[in-house]
């Protein structure tokens, strides 16, 4: 999905009401089997879940392993138990991850904020802006993830995101954000000041 349809600055939403929200979502019935979307399948609830919010709720049932080395960006829910078999249960994590998920985009649109082109700026200065966000982007998401097995892939849409907020594509963002975080780090490495300096240089050698 793109940073137009993740960006919380445009999707309104209330943490408050959020847990009866999701009460509604895990027992509502799956359309296909008509058993609790909870019980059902993950699938199931990330749908419901954007279509009460919109698409960019869908993800937050896919940033979550509560291995404490997994690197995702959910790593600690409320306590399972008999989860499985109990919706309440259910509704109370999948509201934890939801609200984390929220809070994570809402992290990244105040970093994307503070490193927006200017109005006019011209392809250099475009190029040099997205170079010195490399550095302490990739800060932010080693601080979330703990560089776990994992990591690479939010370290690359984290990228992709802020390269398309800065008026890049959203594929060419995709692209580009793939092929630097593959080449310039590695899965459980937080990368070092060398490796993280030639992914700021090969984002800022992208045309603008």
């Amino acid at each position: 999905m793109t940073w137009q349809d993740m960006d919380p600055t445009t999707h309104p939403f209330r943490p408050d009401e959020a847990l009866d929200a999701v009460r509604e979502i895990v027992a509502s019935p799956d359309p296909e089997s008509g058993h609790p979307r909870g019980f059902w399948s993950t699938n199931s609830l990330a749908r419901g879940l954007a279509e009460y919010y919109g698409s960019w709720a869908f993800g937050c049932c896919y940033q979550v392993d509560e291995s404490p080395y997994s690197g995702m960006i959910i790593r600690e829910l409320p306590p399972s138990g008999h989860g499985a078999h109990d919706l309440e249960q259910q509704a109370q994590r999948y509201t934890s991850a939801l609200l984390q998920w929220r809070a994570w985009l809402e992290e990244l649109a105040s970093f994307y904020a503070q490193f927006a082109p200017g109005p006019g700026a011209s392809d250099e200065e475009l190029r040099r802006l997205r170079e010195r966000a490399v550095a302490p982007l990739v800060t932010l998401v080693v601080e979330r993830t703990a560089a776990g097995e994992l990591w690479l892939g939010p370290c690359s849409t984290a990228l992709a995101w802020y390269l398309e907020s800065t008026g890049m594509s959203p594929d060419e963002a995709e692209d580009c954000a793939d092929e630097v975080v593959d080449s310039a780090f590695q899965s459980w490495v937080a990368p070092d000041e060398e490796a993280v300096s030639r992914a700021a240089k090969a984002v800022g050698e992208r045309g603008a």
